[in-house]
């Protein structure tokens, strides 16, 4: 059996970043559903060092991925998260285990809930119409003929733009991976055990009849599909 994550982590940090202004824990090991395949993401703060620096590391059994950031370079990474609606830093930030802090170290966890708080960007009338025109396209590609592979990379990209289009207008932050259908359902769990429903009859019966219906669902508010006078 692993160490304890939390443990681990802080051993990690007293050993190898004592002088650091704010380390923390991320992840699912942080919120204390980590399983054994799972590994550990600390992100932590420095006051010297200029753009980011990114380890992966074995600590006690664990995977452990570490992202380092200085006073002078963080802004800028949070700042990029925030222009594209996916604030992974701040999250990891705000939301996660704190191992070590300093008085400077509180104030960037502040900084970091404090971006998660105000929310992103609205989306522009040209922007929901671009998810628009994307969604139709890659539903019409998927009615086509395609073989096997290009039909799964096609239903990956409906459900990923369907997932950001529903969080984007509704002004919720958005993610990647498997965290993008957890923000997904937890806004609207039912429209996540659809699309659940709806991938697991497309994988096993071929039939996308369900993901359609989700994805036209979504953007009729928004004036339905949109191919036709489509300009960028």
């Amino acid at each position: 059996m692993k160490a304890d994550p939390i443990q681990t982590a802080q051993q990690l940090i007293h050993s190898e970043y004592p002088a650091c202004l704010l380390a923390v824990l991320g992840g699912s090991a942080s919120r204390g559903e980590h399983n054994d395949h799972s590994d550990l993401d600390i992100v932590i703060y420095e006051r010297d060092g200029d753009d980011m620096r990114r380890y992966t590391v074995e600590v006690n059994g664990w995977t452990t991925e570490l992202f380092v950031l200085s006073l002078s370079s963080y802004r800028a990474y949070f700042d990029s998260g925030v222009m594209a609606a996916n604030p992974t830093l701040q999250r990891m930030t705000a939301e996660g285990k704190v191992l070590l802090s300093q008085p400077e170290g509180e104030e960037i966890l502040l900084e970091a809930k404090h971006d998660l708080d105000y929310g992103p960007m609205p989306l522009t009338l040209t922007d929901i119409d671009e998810y628009r025109y994307m969604l139709t396209e890659y539903m019409m590609d998927l009615t086509a003929v395609l073989n096997e592979g290009e039909k799964w990379f096609t239903v990956q990209k409906i459900m990923t733009l369907l997932c950001e289009f529903v969080l984007r207008v509704n002004s919720m932050w958005v993610a990647e991976g498997k965290m993008l259908f957890r923000l997904f359902s937890r806004f609207n769990p039912e429209s996540g055990a659809q699309l659940e429903r709806a991938l697991s009859k497309l994988y096993r019966l071929d039939d996308a009849s369900l993901l359609f219906e989700l994805v036209e669902r979504s953007l009729a508010p928004f004036g339905g599909r949109l191919l036709i006078g489509y300009e960028e």
